[in-house]
């Protein structure tokens, strides 16, 4: 680190006037250049932890990057299994009730036809009567004798 007396140094005059030798300029760079010089060496270190952070910082958002797929594609490949099972276990109460319901409608269509079958053997021989009167008496008003 450059001293107060080196810094003021830049602003000493290089030659007093009138004096019988030249002023000498000075070389503001490479002053400059040793002023700065300790200051940047000071944060090379820094720059290489910087560097080293933020390295580790990418590695350990690559590992949480896969982490992350790897357990959503778990929860996907479970969701689609629960998918699955929740669907064929719709399908198998649907074809159940559908089963219910067929059974229902083939129960009330027997009892249907177990009561037109009654009626029909309660009916027959009364209809079969009429028929037979009414065919006598087709008969005879169709007899000339």
């Amino acid at each position: 680190m450059p001293h107060m007396r080196d810094f003021l140094s830049r602003f000493r005059p290089a030659g007093a006037p009138g004096a019988g030798r030249a002023p000498v300029p000075a070389d503001r760079r490479s002053e400059l250049e040793s002023e700065i010089a300790p200051v940047l060496t000071l944060l090379d270190e820094p720059s290489a932890e910087c560097s080293a952070i933020v390295a580790a910082g990418r590695r350990d958002a690559e590992q949480i990057l896969r982490a992350a797929r790897s357990e959503a594609d778990a929860i996907r490949s479970a969701a689609q299994q629960r998918a699955a099972a929740s669907a064929a276990e719709y399908a198998q109460a649907a074809v159940a009730a559908a089963r219910a319901e067929a059974t229902a409608i083939a129960s009330t269509g027997a009892a249907e036809a177990a009561h037109i079958t009654e009626r029909v053997r309660q009916r027959l021989p009364s209809l079969a009567d009429r028929a037979v009167a009414l065919v006598r008496s087709l008969g005879e008003a169709g007899d000339p004798s």
